[in-house]
């Protein structure tokens, strides 16, 4: 998979009901607006069930290989209609800023748990998720239009769900319903022209590397919050 998607095992958890209720939200919301991710979720779900009503000895794991059989069959395929427990629901509305912006019904209770929104920079606000006891600092993130944040690298890693609008960096843009994740091999400095809703949750405080900002890491584990 893609940079915009979760990783096959994620898909895997996901359906398992192995994730953290944070990851399952984000994949969950993901599967809703990713077909291809959905129906890969389908072919992995009949590829369980078949499994279990087969003798333990008889289970292959699945590897890449598998992967890259469902996507070419995935791409000859008519797209299916069902998806794999994902929300039906209507719409959450988040309001910040005097702006209203429908979101997906799996975000609810991390709107309801969220925070004031305060400003981080100029075009930049963040408004903290609360109460959600798992080790991330989960936030929902706007970049008004022309925002961006500081070149930063990751101690840890980074999930970013995009809500609304399109954010860039240097690997391309990223528009709702991508999925993005880094690790410790990523260095970007992300940016929006037209303004940008995310969800993000980092495991561990960002380093930055350019600008003015490098001033904060000493103090990056001191702002760093997790379980709201």
């Amino acid at each position: 998979m893609t940079e915009r998607h979760p990783t096959l095992a994620q898909i895997e958890q996901f359906i398992q009901g192995d994730l953290d209720d944070i990851q399952a939200i984000m994949v969950s919301v993901h599967l809703g607006a990713c077909s291809q991710c959905s129906q890969l979720a389908q072919q992995c779900q009949q590829r369980q069930a078949s499994h279990s009503l087969m003798p333990a000895s008889d289970v292959e794991a699945f590897d890449d290989a598998d992967l890259d059989q469902i996507l070419a069959q995935l791409d000859s395929e008519e797209p299916a209609s069902a998806q794999p427990d994902v929300e039906t629901r209507s719409p959450t509305q988040l309001e910040f800023q005097g702006r209203t912006v429908s979101v997906p019904p799996a975000l609810s209770t991390l709107v309801a748990r969220a925070g004031p929104w305060s400003r981080v920079v100029s075009r930049l606000w963040s408004a903290t998720i609360q109460g959600h006891q798992l080790p991330y600092q989960l936030n929902f993130i706007y970049m008004e239009p022309g925002g961006s944040i500081a070149t930063h690298a990751h101690k840890g890693l980074e999930w970013t769900l995009v809500l609304d609008g399109t954010f860039s960096d240097d690997r391309g843009d990223f528009h709702p319903g991508d999925l993005i994740q880094c690790d410790d091999q990523v260095e970007h400095a992300p940016y929006s022209e037209n303004g940008c809703l995310c969800l993000a949750a980092i495991d561990a405080p960002l380093h930055f590397t350019s600008g003015l900002a490098r001033a904060l890491n000493p103090f990056s584990q001191l702002f760093f919050k997790p379980g709201g």
